[in-house]
């Protein structure tokens, strides 16, 4: 169910698997001054023979030994230090390094605001720290640690009104912008079970939505690296 997804975590950790091998891919890169990449590894690793499927097992250290046929790095410390801790954020290290960098601003990106459309929702995961059905106002998940989680609300509760007036989703906005200037919580009215409260929720960073922003001081190495292949034995079609 997506109550308590962001408690439980889901699978993000193949999202942040993609960022941790991205990394890699800059690496490479930088190491051997373009003229290698992640796809060459990708070709030592799993390239083989044409025939029958076959299982072939391999350890972290024969992951450790193709990267430096590839290019020679700290590989093993690369992987154990991303692997095994944790951070305060995603690691973005490939992504800062490939000349672009995550940025927050006050505009909807377009995958939320598609999302929103599609799912008939509300998405303020990055400012208040939940998500929300419209019209009814069910929350669908609360993100731990944020003003939300603070302030006592959960998945499955029902917002009725935002500073006592009828929730919806620009009241909502309108709130949360207001709230940027001033001391005073956002009041949200809440129906839970057979039970009415109030809640304050402490926030004043304003709307909160995150972005990809071009780092000039960088070369473009993402667009390169997200370019489509063609096949190195078709280079034609």
């Amino acid at each position: 169910p997506a109550e308590w997804a962001a408690w439980r975590r889901g699978v993000d950790f193949y999202d942040e698997s993609t960022l941790i091998w991205l990394e890699a891919d800059v690496i490479i890169r930088r190491e051997t001054q373009g003229r290698r990449s992640l796809d060459d590894f990708c070709r030592l690793f799993h390239g083989g023979y044409n025939g029958a499927p076959t299982v072939k097992p391999y350890t972290f250290d024969d992951i450790v030994a193709a990267l430096n046929q590839v290019a020679s790095h700290d590989w093993r410390g690369f992987f154990t230090t991303r692997l095994n801790s944790t951070g305060p954020r995603a690691p973005l290290g490939g992504l800062e390094g490939s000349g672009w960098r995550l940025v927050f601003t006050d505009k909807p990106n377009d995958l939320i605001q598609a999302a929103e459309t599609a799912q008939n929702s509300v998405d303020l995961t990055y400012s208040l720290g939940l998500t929300l059905k419209q019209p009814d106002g069910v929350l669908v998940d609360v993100i731990p640690g944020t003003p939300a989680a603070q302030a006592g609300l959960g998945p499955g509760m029902k917002l009725l009104a935002v500073n006592g007036r009828r929730w919806s989703a620009e009241v909502l906005r309108q709130a949360i912008r207001a709230a940027a200037t001033s001391r005073d919580p956002i009041e949200l009215l809440v129906e839970n079970a057979e039970f009415y409260k109030s809640y304050p929720v402490h926030y004043h960073g304003g709307e909160k939505y995150p972005h990809l922003e071009r780092d000039p001081m960088r070369p473009d190495l993402l667009s390169e690296i997200i370019k489509p292949r063609l096949p190195r034995s078709e280079p034609g079609r």
